[in-house]
């Protein structure tokens, strides 16, 4: 686009240009001309640094970060120069925004991590959104587990949640690790942990890496339901067998320390059923077939049937008759 058309339409400054196309020489000579355009916005709210940072031109960032360009400017979708490096993946451009080439105190880079954008993104779950393996991996590090933590979307979900949500499979043992473990996000509203997710929307690839990542599959959520019964309800039926596998019954022989299920339960009996290493005691209390006396049963794993259960076949409406008949 010739400049002065890029004048007229964006309102770029000559800085504007030269950062825009990584030309570190036309930069540096437009600063020396007039070190204002450094804080100049463009009509849609950006200054050199946005457009240096979301092009991936790490040289010229780190040369307007030593001529003192503001890192925390949001332009009108309120994204800073690093959400816009998180979001195109260029790891070289947020690691010199968040460097000692960034003069900036502590307590500035800290807050500029955890800007939010229009869309309720900070700039980690703008790389999450997005997919950027090489950026994440650069934000986690600064982060450590607790900054990780307090990283979320406009719904409050953490970054192991977004990744399943999105797809984005390749984040999670990064994130996973980051977190500190796949089961320390839980959905504020409906319990749900990641695994509770990829379960309701069969994503089995994800699933296997939570389960690899040591993801219990016997955590409820608040309607209390594992993740299996999360995919069973949701008619994720490949998913709901993946987790089956994942969980089936002890089967040892007497002597190996675990017990096989006893005779009176099912294959259709979901009641936790507990081995002899666990004290049987902890049940007698819950327990009603344990009352006056009775044998608490071995504790065990849940049961889960080998097999769906048949087909519900429900009545025809009679011909003629109404919704209630």
């Amino acid at each position: 686009m010739p400049f002065l058309k890029q004048w007229a339409l964006l309102g770029w400054t000559d800085l504007h240009a030269a950062a825009a196309a990584g030309d570190i020489a036309k930069v540096q000579r437009a600063v020396q001309k007039n070190s204002q355009d450094l804080e100049r916005l463009s009509r849609e709210g950006q200054s050199p640094l946005h457009l240096a940072a979301a092009n991936g031109f790490d040289v010229v960032v780190r040369e307007l970060l030593a001529r003192q360009a503001k890192t925390t400017v949001q332009d009108k979708a309120g994204r800073t120069p690093l959400h816009l490096a998180a979001a195109a993946g260029h790891a070289g451009c947020v690691r010199e925004l968040l460097g000692r080439n960034n003069r900036d105190s502590r307590e500035v880079k800290e807050y500029l991590l955890f800007q939010k954008d229009k869309e309720g993104n900070d700039a980690l779950m703008a790389a999450v959104v997005a997919g950027r393996e090489a950026a994440v991996k650069e934000l986690v590090q600064v982060l450590g587990e607790q900054g990780v933590r307090r990283c979320t979307d406009k719904c409050g979900h953490g970054p192991v949640h977004v990744a399943v949500e999105l797809h984005h499979v390749h984040l999670l043992p990064l994130l996973v690790a980051a977190t500190g473990g796949p089961d320390k996000e839980r959905d504020a509203a409906t319990g749900a942990t990641a695994l509770h997710t990829a379960a309701r929307l069969g994503l089995q690839p994800a699933i296997d890496v939570l389960l690899r990542h040591g993801a219990s599959s016997t955590t409820l959520d608040n309607a209390g339901r594992t993740a299996s019964e999360t995919a069973l309800a949701a008619g994720q039926h490949a998913a709901y067998r993946a987790l089956r596998e994942a969980f089936q019954p002890s089967t040892a022989p007497v002597g190996t320390g675990t017990a096989a299920p006893p005779p009176g339960v099912s294959v259709y009996d979901h009641r936790l059923i507990h081995t002899s290493a666990e004290p049987a005691a902890n049940v007698a209390a819950s327990d009603p077939s344990t009352a006056g006396g009775g044998t608490a049963p071995p504790y065990g794993r849940l049961q889960i049937p080998a097999e769906l259960p048949p087909a519900v076949l429900y009545p025809k409406t009679p011909e003629g008759a109404g919704v209630y008949f």
